[in-house]
Formats: C-alpha cells, structure tokens, sequence
C-alpha cells in the first residue's frame, strides 16, 4: 500500500534523534505533550494532544521571517522526520521545485490553473501550491482523503522553505515499505488500497536503526559536520513480521 496510508508509527523515532542525537531540549510545560527546541532556539518540534496529536514544526529563519508547517497525526513519522532533517541542513540547489518529485514519481500535475496541483495516482492524495502574490511567498497544502474520510492534512505558511516542503513531497512519492504492528491494520476504510507483507524486520531492527541514527546525530554534532542524516533503509519483505 502507499507509505501515506500507513498510520503515524512510532513518534518516538524522532524525538529520541532530536533529544538523545541532537542535543535539542524538551520544553514541555504539560503532560502527554511534547515540545523540543533546537540549542539555538530557532527550531522548534511539537506534537500537540490539544489538536488531536497534530505536528507542529516552526523555525526562524536567518533574516527573522517565522514559518511554520502544521502536520496531521496519522502522517507516518517517516515523512515529519524527513522534513526535521531538511530543517536541520542547508538547502541543495535545486530545492525549489516542490511538486517534481511527484511528477517523477506519475502523480498528475496541473499547472495551468491559479494554484499547481499533483494528484497521486490512486486519487487518494492532492498538493496543491499556492503561488505567491507581491512580496509574497509560495505556501503549500495537502490532504489525504479516503471515501470521504480525511486521514490526514499538511500546510506550509508563507516563508516555510521550499526544501523543507521539497522533503516532504520526496516522502508522498517514496515507494518504501513502512514498518508497523499489525493490530488493528487496515487503518479504516484503507482495505481496498492495502498491501500488506511479512518481512524479517522486527522490533529490534527498529531500535537498531534508531540507535544507528542517534550515533550519527552525536557524531556529526561533536565533529560540526553538516552532512544530511542518512535515509532509512527501506524493509525488503521475507517472512516474518508485518509492514505496510
């Protein structure tokens, strides 16, 4: 099944990188909320019960503008931790062109109306690109939506980085196996547009590949090393446990 169908996961997966790796500081002022900050205080990561366990990322960039991406819960962590990184480097050259990774990937794109579309190729998933105005940035939208249902919903406010939104547009196009339990799979509705597979990649892979990428957040961080997180390995499937 598509990655963007495969629930939120293990959130911890990011936070325990941006605490334990990157040395970012958990902010929290209550329970069952958690909000870090990046040492400078410029980057901010908050996954907020308030509103339903949504994702909030703000930054301030390096002329003072503030932006902020808003991130619906059942979007898998995969792609938020994706978008943490991007927020984390410098952008690459060719970062501003945010619907061609799905162009590439078949999506249909639109781009003769007022507002740049890219429709997945189930009909599950539409991004949409606002196009600036005078003296105004690009913003971008997105939702999922399934038999009527919204799973989940992403906006970008005037000033996010188009890398950032770039990452988050090379995630929707990704073909990877996402790794979760199989209780309670399908998420509902989701039968029709499901593939599930057993693979060997269990529990302790996981940790592993979380323990991997702390090691390398410390590393980079006590060398001053810039250089991207390294992406996530995707799951071959074999025999034994299940992903999706």
């Amino acid at each position: 099944m598509p990655g963007y169908l495969a629930g939120g996961g293990d959130w911890g997966h990011l936070t325990e990188v941006l605490l334990r790796g990157h040395g970012w500081h958990n902010v929290s002022t209550i329970d069952y909320h958690t909000a870090l900050a990046s040492p400078d205080g410029r980057l901010h990561v908050v996954h907020d019960r308030r509103a339903g366990w949504t994702w909030n990322l703000r930054a301030t960039r390096p002329d003072g503008r503030e932006w902020e991406a808003v991130l619906g819960d059942h979007l898998p962590v995969e792609y938020v931790t994706a978008m943490v990184d991007a927020m984390l480097h410098p952008p690459t050259a060719h970062s501003h062109r945010v619907l061609d990774p799905l162009r590439e990937a078949g999506w249909s794109t639109d781009g003769a109306g007022p507002a740049p579309t890219a429709v997945s190729p189930d009909g599950l998933v539409l991004v949409t690109e606002q196009p600036s105005r005078t003296g105004r940035p690009m913003t971008w939208r997105a939702a999922c939506t399934v038999n009527g249902y919204r799973w989940w919903t992403a906006a970008f406010s005037t000033h996010a980085p188009p890398h950032v939104a770039m990452a988050f547009t090379r995630s929707l196009a990704r073909n990877d196996l996402l790794p979760r339990m199989a209780i309670g799979m399908p998420l509902y509705g989701c039968g029709p547009y499901t593939r599930l597979a057993r693979t060997s990649h269990g529990w302790d892979d996981e940790r592993a590949l979380l323990e991997a990428r702390i090691a390398d957040a410390r590393a980079r961080r006590n060398t001053g090393s810039q250089a991207a997180a390294p992406a996530a390995k995707p799951v071959v499937p074999t025999a034994a446990t299940r992903t999706r």
